[in-house]
């Protein structure tokens, strides 16, 4: 009796064993399930110029910042959707717009001299909706390849401004939201990696973003103007040109699975 009671209790104790080293050998050998929603903060730095049309003129890159929150729902381990809205800064330097000056002497001659230089940096609304496509090949990190819409919603724009007044240079800022139109519509592609932390997970990115709307909204202004005591001058203005955004951004991410 006691024989077969310590039998029966020594192949249950195998039997139980045996099972928990199955159970974890398969744990071990399964990856973990990926959280569906994702749920974080993203911050970085923009570098933008503008694309303008009918012109060989070229603008200076101008860094500006980028915070958003985002959420993110993986369809599956390989593809998932990204709702983005925050804080974005485009814009230009060194930008010239128009023909230039022209200054008239006593004598009648006649100079043209550049235009004034223009700093124009905007703040934007931006919400963005992008379609990700992931490697899950490790299990440390994933590379990862995105694209999707983006709109911009202009809030504020200023315009630092390089030029003459009365045969004198002068710096001054001055309000320029009125000068570019309230939307811009355009494109984010990018590519990325993804690390996983564990307690969340850390996201490096790299985007490049083109504008598809022409947001010069002040066509023939000549409101303002930097002028000389003869009354020659030319315009605050950007010009009779399509002007487009366009511009890199690097940052870096934090989601928290749900």
């Amino acid at each position: 009796m006691k024989n077969g009671l310590k039998k029966v209790t020594l192949l249950a104790a195998l039997a139980v064993g045996a099972f928990t080293f199955g159970a974890n050998a398969q744990d071990a050998s399964t990856p973990e399930k990926q959280s569906s929603f994702i749920l974080g903060v993203r911050t970085g730095v923009n570098v933008n110029d503008f694309s303008v049309s009918g012109t060989t003129k070229s603008t200076t890159a101008l860094a500006g910042a980028q915070a958003t929150v985002f959420a993110m729902y993986n369809v599956n381990s390989w593809v998932g959707m990204s709702l983005e809205a925050g804080f974005s800064q485009s814009g230009a330097a060194r930008f010239t717009p128009g023909a230039g000056r022209v200054t008239a002497t006593p004598g009648g001659t006649t100079t043209v001299v550049s235009g004034n230089l223009n700093d124009y940096r905007l703040s934007n609304v931006q919400a963005n909706l992008l379609s990700y496509f992931k490697l899950p090949v490790l299990s440390v990190y994933e590379p990862k390849v995105f694209i999707g819409p983006s709109f911009d919603f202009n809030v504020h724009a200023t315009n630092n401004v390089e030029g003459y007044r009365f045969g004198s240079p002068t710096k001054y800022r001055v309000d320029a939201t009125n000068q570019f139109k309230a939307m811009d519509i355009g494109m984010i592609i990018g590519t990325g990696v993804d690390f996983d932390l564990k307690w969340a997970t850390l996201m490096l990115d790299a985007r490049y973003r083109h504008g598809f709307t022409d947001i010069n909204n002040a066509y023939g202004q000549s409101a303002n103007w930097i002028g000389n005591t003869d009354g020659s001058g030319y315009p605050l203005s950007l010009g009779n040109q399509d002007i487009r955004t366009r511009g890199l951004s690097f940052q870096v991410g934090l989601g928290f699975k749900l």
